[in-house]
């Protein structure tokens, strides 16, 4: 990984699932331990040598500013990016566009997760297979609470009790090349959903690499406090 990679962080959302927690502390400055999801998410990256980063903010803005600062206490170069209004999952990095030379490769990761991912690998995988863009995905099994009747021509030839079924979600992390920028319009709402499907529809390639460390999107009261668990059996106190 190049020595000054930068990574882009999306922390502008309401965090409308956390209320009533979130109506005075943004999501990615609620706390899990001593420390918040904004900053253990920052250690991680500090972790594989990325010290640079482009926080893109939008509710409670200020709050975010003098938890953070220039990052001088972090040990980390942080500049921020104001929604004036919402621009979705995508949209943010529009108005950084001038933070990247060409062919760059940056990260790109929602402000509400909590992962033990090796970013270095990420990054690699994308250099290696020249991707645009790299999503890292996440496995998940669902139990089906029912049987499953094989059916054909009005008779069954079969139940399945309560199947498994397995399937990849995005893990709202991302490894970004400059050139996809030229993709994003101007300070306007754009996810990533649309910056892939825009790639595939032009038949671009997109990369995706497995997540097989710890990861978990904080969403709600639920998944605050089994990250919270987590980090007490690592940190024990």
């Amino acid at each position: 990984m190049k020595k000054n990679t930068k990574a882009v962080i999306l922390a502008g959302g309401l965090g409308t699932r956390l209320h009533p927690f979130s109506f005075t502390i943004p999501k990615p400055l609620m706390p899990i331990g001593k420390d918040t999801i904004l900053l253990h998410l920052i250690n991680r990256f500090k972790k594989f040598g990325v010290n640079n980063f482009l926080i893109s903010i939008g509710y409670q803005a200020e709050l975010m500013k003098a938890y953070i600062g220039k990052g001088d206490k972090f040990n980390i170069s942080v500049k921020y990016f104001e929604e004036e209004k919402p621009l979705g999952t995508a949209g943010p990095i529009g108005l950084m566009k001038k933070e990247f030379s060409k062919n760059e490769y940056f990260f790109l990761v929602n402000g509400d997760i909590y992962t033990e991912v090796d970013f270095s690998k990420m990054y690699e995988f994308a250099v290696r297979g020249k991707y645009d863009i790299v999503v890292g995905h996440i496995e998940k099994n669902e139990k089906s609470s029912y049987g499953i009747l094989d059916i054909n021509q009005n008779q069954i030839k079969g139940i399945i009790e309560k199947p498994t079924r397995t399937f990849c979600i995005s893990s709202g992390m991302y490894v970004i090349n400059s050139n996809a920028l030229n993709s994003i319009p101007s300070n306007q709402y754009f996810t990533m959903p649309d910056l892939i499907n825009s790639y595939l529809r032009q038949k671009k390639p997109v990369g995706t690499i497995k997540i097989d460390k710890f990861w978990m999107g904080i969403e709600d009261v639920e998944s605050l406090e089994e990250v919270l668990e987590r980090t007490k059996k690592i940190n024990p106190i």
